[in-house]
């Protein structure tokens, strides 16, 4: 099941993505509504982060290309904002947490300009946001991992993009720190932005996703929650991993979630 979209902020076709000769992505092609929190999820090995980082122009297709906003990703870079893995960071870095929130802003500075107040204005803004104003002057080598996340999403919020990418931006977060982070993410696209998130939490997806796009290797299946989330599609994406299935068919089955309803 792949929905196209009308006036799709994101498209994808035929890409296809190898390492060392190896295919990591075969022939994905989708497009993405605007104003949806969208989440990317398969199994371990199912070419996700592989997926953000082709949007990104972060690694090379083989073949296929992206379209953002209808354009190509150099004219609208300045409209994206990335979260990388949390193990990609040098988190050695001489910055105190401020700092690396303020870096969000650059972007729209110039070359030569230097933030000032309105700038450290809105980057204690976005640390309040993720519920890190406490640790503004703490040198960011300082915090958890969990902290150090919240740090690198409100890097992206003062980046004010219009559209977010965030590869697994809730590993080693607690679970309160979860909800409320995708209770932040909910409200950013009821505010018209888009978010598309690479999870591995298909209980907590069905719960805050509004579209689901379901990889391994290959496009399982790209739409809304409530057409996408089906057990048939579940084993397409996951294959024989029968314990995982049947907590998840469990869950599908329980009263409390009707995904037409959430």
């Amino acid at each position: 099941m792949i929905k196209q979209v009308e006036n799709p902020v994101l498209e994808v076709h035929d890409l296809t993505v190898s390492y060392e000769q190896s295919p990591v992505l075969w022939n994905v092609d989708l497009s993405l509504p605007a104003g949806q929190l969208i989440g990317i999820l398969g199994p371990n090995g199912a070419g996700k982060s592989t997926l953000i980082k082709a949007i990104m122009g972060l690694v090379d297709h083989n073949s296929g290309f992206v379209k953002i906003f209808d354009k190509n990703l150099e004219q609208v870079r300045s409209q994206i904002s990335y979260v990388p893995q949390r193990e990609s960071v040098d988190w050695n870095f001489p910055a105190s947490v401020l700092d690396v929130v303020m870096m969000g802003t650059y972007g729209k500075l110039g070359i030569f300009k230097r933030p000032g107040k309105k700038e450290k204005a809105l980057s204690l803004e976005c640390l309040e946001k993720v519920g890190m104003s406490a640790f503004s002057k703490r040198q960011i080598s300082e915090l958890s991992g969990g902290q150090q996340q919240r740090v690198f999403i409100a890097r992206a919020l003062a980046q004010e993009a219009d559209l977010y990418l965030m590869d697994e931006p809730f590993a080693g977060v607690d679970m309160a720190t979860e909800n409320a982070i995708f209770e932040l993410l909910q409200e950013m696209t009821q505010a018209g932005k888009t978010v598309i998130v690479v999870h591995h939490d298909i209980h907590s997806a069905m719960k805050y996703f509004d579209w689901m796009i379901m990889l391994n290797l290959h496009l399982v299946a790209s739409g809304p929650k409530a057409e996408v989330v089906t057990e048939e599609l579940l084993r397409k994406t996951y294959g024989g991993k029968l314990n995982l299935l049947t907590k998840v068919s469990d869950v599908i089955r329980q009263k409390d979630f009707n995904p037409l309803k959430s």
